[in-house]
């Protein structure tokens, strides 16, 4: 198994268990542990029981950013569930003249951009998921693809997945995006900040590009275990993780 398992709940599109995928070392992730997925705003009420009973989430990690927050606001869930906002700013332009004042014009430079200036949510969200007490929990943004697949890169990483099983369940997001990004140019919050003009290349998911970036991120920090503890991850967390995430 080179991705995690993919799970079926009504209004979610993108959404996939983390357990089995295998380590270098050959263990595996333990399921329902960690869970990723897109924005649970759509959920149906068919979808929140499913979400209730399938995920079953003692903590949400929403990684959108205030202005998606407070227009979108939060899924009303049946079960009351820690939500944990840690907003991670995108830094890819939607358009030319963003570029043209220096955002980036591709996704690889987007995502290492994104370890540097969203250092401090994507270390928290480790630090949550290092904690058996936040488990399950359920990590989105809005497609599930660029600020989940960061964080969710960094989280494998550490634990010693191979860059190949990274890069290739980050592509099973490719096939579900089509209804994700139809929700994204039909939503007047992301009419207004331009992302539903923005061109096709913004919502792709190719291997090619996890690929480079954890190349990237390799040449510039060396191990996701140094830059991790270089921004203020503790070893005994990233020990937590590997103890109660792996079997």
């Amino acid at each position: 198994m080179t991705h995690a398992e993919e799970l079926r709940i009504d209004g979610l599109v993108n959404v996939r268990d983390l357990g089995g995928i295998p380590t270098a070392d050959g263990r595996t992730l333990r399921s329902r542990q960690v869970i990723r997925g897109d924005n649970p705003k759509g959920l149906t009420d068919a979808g929140q029981g499913d979400f209730a009973e399938v995920i079953a989430p003692a903590v949400i990690v929403d990684l959108r950013i205030q202005l998606e927050v407070g227009r979108e606001g939060y899924t009303v869930l049946h079960d009351p569930v820690r939500i944990v906002n840690l907003p991670m700013r995108p830094q890819s332009g939607v358009n030319q003249e963003q570029i043209e004042a220096g955002a980036a014009d591709n996704l690889v430079d987007d995502y290492l951009r994104q370890v540097d200036v969203n250092a401090g949510s994507i270390i928290e969200a480790l630090r949550l998921i290092a904690d058996p007490g936040n488990r399950p929990v359920f990590v989105h943004c809005t497609a599930g693809k660029d600020r989940t697949g960061i964080v969710i890169a960094m989280l494998l990483s550490l634990l010693g997945v191979e860059d190949e099983v990274i890069v290739a369940d980050y592509h099973v997001t490719t096939k579900n995006m089509a209804p994700v990004v139809e929700r994204i140019r039909s939503a007047p919050v992301f009419k207004e900040n331009g992302l539903a003009f923005a061109p096709d290349w913004i919502f792709a998911s190719d291997p090619e590009t996890m690929r480079d970036f954890l190349a990237r991120f390799r040449a510039t920090y060396g191990t996701a275990e140094r830059w991790a503890i270089g921004h203020g991850l503790t070893g005994e967390e990233i020990d937590r993780l590997r103890a109660n995430l792996l079997t």
